[in-house]
């Protein structure tokens, strides 16, 4: 990026659709990769074919009396200059048992192509995995780079609290400030004000802050799916991306959610309510995590493990998401929506059986998990049915979690009249999981990044898992860009549109498969996804059994 932007004054909501030739104009001729936003100029680090720019806040730092606050402005830093050239600490989390992470993290990366863009850029904002309890927007699967410099496209990624930090519920919070008298849902709001940070910033790096795309895999897909149904995040993106996540399921309630809070306060010593708050806010982020101890993926809950989630609180989640879709009181905007083959097996099943499953276990599991329901589910998912009671559990997990929500969420979402594009993803690497296509792998192949430990074991990208990237990048930006996958003219397979079977019943729910041989064809597990379409149930991975009301 050889040029700076120079702001300049806009009137946002005058410019939708409209070419912002204003900005185009005001760029000067400069030091490589510098940029001016409204908070002060910033550096980043010039690659040659794009830059870098990593760590600029988008918020005040949550710290002190800010702890467990919406987020606030961010401190403009001019007339000082932000190197934006190494990464920031990830929020605070439980990383191998240790504390980690600084409260002061909420800031996002952006990568652009250099030259820039010479017409405004279709933006992806990209929400991170982890399970809301760990990880950032350094995550090395995520990183934007080659997205950006082969595809044109500009990648923002934000980090967002997470664990206790993000997602603590208490009444005395709500009670605290009667402009905002809701609890819990703090990682949510910093990823909405990310999306204000681009509103107000992107066009100066030669992104169209009109032409913004949510998107996300696993918790970053789910924070996806709450978006839209959030109201005030409504204005700030176009589309959206859900990758492998269900926000259609069940979701913790406020007075769930405020229970938990009265207990970590207790876990705290925080008990005497004259001092609550200000108790909570002066322990120490160790402290903190230790008394909201993390919870990982799993099928089974371990003793004193804590999963922190987004709730239901009335004001940034109105009512049950699967409530508030079927009502379509929700964002009407284009999707793209899918799941990987074998959701359910590796980390889910592995943690909590890591010398495998008897068919005795998984008897008892599906008996404590789906209770009255549990003879029909045995019924449809035998052990003897799978190869082994452990494969049987993954495909409960995977179906009733991942592939038949996302199914759902397509129908839910396509009876609005608006497009959606449905996939399953069945690439198979070996070397990370052999035989199967596991949680969360699609997304390395979408930026083109290696796999690397800790997530991963060791696979550098191979030319046919480069033509893949090829492939699932230009669809994903085409959609970034328009709201459908498809080019005119294009070398790639076209990608159908969903369209849900008509009132007699004639015509399949179609998807892409997402394989080495690309394949337009009858959405995969149509069968099955009739078992599940009838229940509302909660994740399969909480502490909560997923029948539970």
């Amino acid at each position: 990026m050889r040029t700076q932007w120079v702001a300049s004054i806009l009137t946002f909501a005058a410019c939708v659709g409209v070419e912002h030739s204003a900005a185009r104009e005001a760029r000067q001729q400069g030091p490589s990769c510098l940029v001016t936003t409204v908070d002060g100029d910033v550096q980043g680090t010039d690659n040659g074919a794009s830059c870098t720019f990593l760590g600029v806040p988008f918020a005040a730092p949550p710290v002190g009396a800010l702890r467990w606050k919406p987020p606030q402005t961010a401190v403009p830093w001019s007339p000082s200059v932000l190197a934006a050239t190494t990464p920031s600490p990830s929020c605070p989390t439980v990383f191998s048992g240790s504390p980690s992470g600084s409260e002061d993290c909420l800031k996002l990366n952006v990568w652009v192509s250099d030259p820039p863009p010479t017409q405004p850029a279709p933006v992806i904002v990209w929400l991170h995995t982890g399970g809301f309890s760990a990880a950032s927007a350094n995550f090395a699967s995520h990183n934007g780079r080659r997205l950006a410099e082969e595809q044109g496209v500009i990648v923002v990624a934000p980090s967002y609290r997470h664990g206790p930090f993000g997602f603590l519920a208490h009444a005395a919070l709500a009670d605290e400030d009667p402009t905002h008298p809701s609890t819990g849902n703090y990682g949510l709001l910093d990823q909405r004000a990310a999306l204000q940070w681009v509103r107000d910033n992107i066009e100066h790096f030669g992104g169209d802050p009109w032409n913004v795309t949510i998107a996300g895999t696993s918790a970053g897909g789910q924070s996806v799916g709450l978006h839209l149904v959030s109201p005030d995040s409504a204005p700030l993106f176009q589309r959206a991306i859900v990758q492998s996540a269900f926000p259609t399921l069940r979701t913790p309630t406020l007075s769930e959610a405020e229970d938990r809070g009265q207990e970590f306060a207790a876990r705290l010593g925080c008990t005497d309510p004259s001092t609550l708050l200000p108790c909570m806010r002066l322990k120490t982020r160790d402290e903190v995590l230790i008394a909201g101890t993390q919870a990982m993926e799993q099928v089974v809950e371990q003793p004193n493990r804590v999963h922190w989630r987004p709730i239901v609180d009335g004001l940034v989640i109105p009512d049950q998401p699967r409530t508030l879709f079927e009502r379509h009181a929700f964002h009407h905007v284009p999707l793209i929506v899918g799941s990987n083959r074998d959701e359910g097996w590796g980390n889910f099943i592995t943690r909590s059986f890591p010398m495998g499953v008897s068919a005795g276990q998984y008897e008892s599991w599906v008996s404590a998990e789906f209770g009255e329901d549990a003879a029909e589910v045995l019924a449809a998912y035998p052990s003897a049915a799978y190869g082994s009671p452990m494969e049987a559990m993954a495909r409960v997990v995977g179906d009733g979690q991942f592939t038949c929500e996302a199914r759902r969420l397509a129908r839910l979402v396509q009876g609005t009249g608006k497009p959606v594009f449905l996939y399953s993803y069945q690439y198979q690497i070996d070397d990370l999981s052999l035989d199967h296509v596991i949680h969360g792998v699609e997304s390395n192949i979408v930026f083109g990044n290696n796999y690397v430990p800790p997530q991963y074991a060791s696979h550098a990208l191979g030319e046919s898992d480069l033509a893949l990237f090829r492939t699932m990048s230009e669809y994903w930006t085409t959609f970034a860009a328009k709201g459908n996958p498809n080019r005119e003219p294009s070398r790639l397979v076209r990608w159908p549109a969903f369209t849900r079977p008509n009132e007699l019943g004639r015509g399949p729910d179609l998807s892409l498969i997402l394989d080495a041989t690309i394949r337009s064809a009858e959405r995969p597990q149509e069968a099955n996804c009739d078992f599940w379409e009838r229940r509302f149930l909660r994740p399969m991975t909480l502490d909560v059994p997923a029948s539970m009301p």
